[in-house]
């Protein structure tokens, strides 16, 4: 309603500076107050023409900035997405690392038991050893 009222008032601001440039137009002499109003029309159709560009800029910044906006959603996504498959890349990595590692423990346990047993013979070889030697020593005195 209000947009209706401010184009009616326009419209009839206008038509008084129509009256008021076709007297002039005529020779007729302005008042200070018609040569004060078509300063003020001009200005307001200036303004107006102004706002307007304002607006339209306003409108075309509006669209860029969604644009880019957008552009830049795009993306994010893009690199959320590519971000998660590489996420998941390394956990599959991590996983097979990990089992890699149970492997290798798992043999390092065997080979410490191995280890384990051969130090075990080793010491009994090591007594059947100092054992044959003592008795090779006391059957070698005894000849004597």
């Amino acid at each position: 309603m209000e947009t209706i009222g401010i184009d009616v008032i326009g419209s009839i601001l206008a038509e008084y500076a129509k009256r008021i440039v076709d007297k002039a137009l005529k020779g007729e002499k302005l008042s200070d107050w018609e040569v004060g109003f078509l300063l003020m029309e001009a200005t307001r159709r200036t303004l107006e023409a102004r706002m307007d560009a304002i607006e339209k800029r306003m409108s075309s910044l509006e669209e860029s900035l969604k644009t880019r906006i957008e552009a830049v959603e795009k993306r994010m996504e893009s690199l959320e997405e590519s971000m998660s498959a590489k996420i998941e890349a390394l956990e599959k990595r991590v996983e097979a690392l990990e089992k890699r590692i149970e492997t290798i423990e798992k043999r390092i346990d065997s080979i410490e038991r191995r280890i384990e047993s051969l130090e075990n013979d080793i010491r009994m070889l090591r007594t059947s050893i100092d054992s044959i030697r003592d008795t090779v020593i006391i059957k070698l005195l005894e000849r004597k």
